[in-house]
């Protein structure tokens, strides 16, 4: 979270504290526990040396592996590398890590 946060929000860096904390807030009161299964590492790793792939589709700043990423909540996330929704997301082109949120039936 720090190299997140150092290298999207450099001139705040003091309050990576404050931000982590609102963050962890925010993801707690879901009551969200392990809502996104992922690939281990090794599965990120051949999506990005074959297919190019620098960015996650349903990430948070607790489990992305890369810099950038769309998450649930742009204003708690923006500081870790999230840029808002996927829903919002408009790629003009590129590869994409697509592994929306689980829902237990």
């Amino acid at each position: 979270l720090a190299a997140l946060h150092a290298k999207h929000a450099p001139s705040v860096a003091g309050n990576l504290r404050t931000r982590v904390l609102c963050m962890m807030l925010r993801y707690q009161s879901l009551g969200a526990h392990g809502n996104q299964c992922a690939l281990p590492p090794a599965g990120f790793e051949v999506l990005r040396q074959r297919l190019g792939i620098r960015f996650e589709c349903f990430a948070s700043p607790l489990n992305a592996r890369y810099d950038r990423y769309c998450s649930a909540f742009a204003d708690t996330d923006a500081a870790f590398g999230s840029i808002g929704s996927f829903f919002g997301f408009r790629p003009i082109h590129g590869s994409f890590e697509c592994n929306p949120p689980f829902v237990p039936e």
